[in-house]
């Protein structure tokens, strides 16, 4: 554990995560990766909700079975990076879950929850259901060893405040696009009380983090809050300021 007045460490790690998290320093490395991974589907400047000149967007479209082969080829680097007790937390949204499952059902994690955060707000939609929520898969290598502190105590039930946690997780005052620490630079950025609630659970201060697909190095101030090391992978240079103005927010812990 790191003593409080130690700052943690963080590092930001440019390229192709296939390549960059599989150097030879980083195998058995990270106590949890935290994956935020691209959708899989086309934007344009048009279509994009924050389709501005202050945001810089990114390509997105993956055709037939690429978007399964490229979700295995990076689990499958991320699973070489964890610690023989680490945990990898991915997110996804509902289009591309089928082959999110698919892909890592092919490595040898175990999945050991599927997490809904839901959210007050979505895109608006008039012939069909307005989309609400992300899904969490909560995955570890060996299911019988790995971290996980419960946070959550309900006083009013019989376990006599016990901690748990349920497998719904809702915050009414944050969603994808009122997170307070949200800066411009980025078009899609989860809110930090989502990363911390992670982290609290499946680390300890002083842990390694692996914040892959970084975008606006969310994950990283996340884990700085909580005084974890993290090292963030990030395939375009150009966020490189957007994440550095993000870590400037400081201090923004949730507690």
């Amino acid at each position: 554990m790191l003593p409080l007045h130690v700052t943690p460490e963080s590092e930001f790690i440019f390229g192709d995560i296939r390549k960059t998290l599989k150097q030879p320093r980083f195998t058995g490395f990270f106590d949890l990766v935290i994956a935020d991974p691209p959708f899989g589907l086309k934007f344009d400047k048009s279509s994009h909700e924050y389709g501005a000149e202050d945001y810089i967007l990114y390509d997105d479209e993956f055709k037939g079975t690429e978007y399964e082969e490229f979700t295995h080829q990076w689990a499958s680097v991320v699973y070489e990076s964890l610690k023989d007790n680490g945990s990898f937390y991915l997110v996804s949204g509902w289009t591309r879950l089928r082959e999110i499952l698919n892909a890592v059902a092919r490595i040898p994690f175990h999945l050991i929850n599927h997490v809904i955060w839901a959210y007050s707000w979505g895109v608006y939609a008039k012939r069909k259901y307005v989309t609400s929520h992300y899904h969490i898969l909560f995955l570890v290598k060996d299911k019988k060893n790995y971290t996980f502190k419960p946070q959550y105590v309900n006083p009013n039930t019989k376990r006599k405040g016990n901690p748990y946690e349920r497998d719904v997780w809702f915050w009414p005052e944050y969603n994808r696009g009122n997170d307070p620490h949200r800066i411009k630079g980025h078009p899609c950025q989860l809110p930090i009380v989502l990363l911390e609630k992670m982290i609290k659970i499946s680390t300890n201060e002083g842990d390694w983090i692996g914040d892959a697909f970084s975008g606006s190095a969310g994950c990283a101030l996340a884990a700085l809050n909580l005084n974890r090391n993290v090292a963030s992978f990030e395939i375009n240079p150009e966020y490189k300021n957007v994440m550095e103005k993000k870590l400037a927010l400081g201090d923004h812990s949730t507690e």
